[in-house]
């Protein structure tokens, strides 16, 4: 590392570069986008079927309303959703491959904070978030 990724704003980038680019490669390995992620996630975690408003308000991001359609028509053609009783819904398979993501997702975390103390994650999360604070103020 160059003497500028010393400065903790130079690091978070990396860093944030670094974890992207992982969870960019589980989702392809899924043949998946992080689009189709979080609204698959929405789904999985949904009382009941879910109308296309909702469902387009609930997911996080900034995705535009013809990317969330594309998100859609990708997860529908995978078979990992559909509709029901008139509102989106998660297939069982879908709720597999949400499964599946998601312990790559936490497999990638773990390895993420491989020899790292309990006690030193803590003070690294707490400045972070002080950081973060301090710039919102």
């Amino acid at each position: 590392m160059s003497d500028a990724a010393t400065r903790i704003d130079a690091l978070a980038r990396i860093l944030d570069a670094t974890l992207r680019a992982a969870f960019r490669d589980v989702l392809a390995d899924r043949s998946t986008t992080e689009d189709e992620f979080l609204m698959l996630s929405r789904l999985v975690h949904a009382d009941g079927p879910m109308s296309w408003e909702t469902l387009e308000a609930r997911t996080p991001g900034h995705a535009s309303p013809a990317a969330l359609a594309s998100a859609w028509e990708g997860l529908a053609a995978g078979g990992w959703v559909a509709v029901e009783d008139g509102g989106r819904v998660a297939t069982d398979s879908g709720h597999d491959a949400y499964a599946q993501i998601e312990a790559e997702v936490t497999r990638l975390h773990d390895a993420t904070v491989a020899g790292i103390g309990d006690a030193d994650y803590a003070t690294a999360a707490a400045v972070l978030g002080r950081m973060i604070d301090n710039l919102s103020a």
